[in-house]
């Protein structure tokens, strides 16, 4: 027997739950995840995750803004770090999602991000695209799904 469970939700729901899949801790003690669903990018649960902690990482999600959210998949698809993790040092990244390929991205840095003062004459003969790559290869980020994230 199984059941639907959307986290986070209350102790109280979270043991009815277990009640009614017939959980009672003392002659059946132990459930399995058969399947999930998810919004985060990279999030892996596994059958015998522990429904507490992921009632927890619920509510953790559920605080985040949109752009965190977009963050926190961007930070797991690019390090690989726990779902935990990546929100924990959520303040360590930046992300920006209009940056979504190597063109932009050289486009950014030298003409938006103001490191650059670059002559109008001089414009028309720069490859942003190129620029944009060698910045992508060398650089401290990663062109996410969101977008491009980089590491303070």
């Amino acid at each position: 027997m199984g059941e639907w469970l959307e986290l986070p939700v209350s102790e109280e729901e979270l043991n009815d739950c277990m009640r009614r899949i017939g959980i009672d801790g003392e002659e059946y003690e132990e459930y399995f995840i058969t399947d999930y669903e998810t919004d985060v990018d990279g999030l892996e649960i596994g059958e015998y995750s522990n429904l507490e902690n992921l009632n927890d990482l619920a509510e953790l999600l559920e605080s985040l803004t949109e752009y965190d959210l977009k963050k926190v998949s961007s930070i797991i698809e690019w390090q690989g770090l726990e779902l935990s993790e990546a929100i924990e040092n959520l303040d360590n990244y930046n992300l920006n999602e209009s940056v979504t390929n190597d063109e932009e991205l050289g486009e950014y840095w030298l003409f938006e991000s103001g490191c650059y003062e670059i002559p109008e004459n001089l414009v028309p003969y720069i490859d942003c695209e190129k620029f944009g790559r060698e910045l992508a290869m060398n650089g401290n980020g990663f062109m996410s799904n969101n977008g491009w994230i980089e590491e303070y």
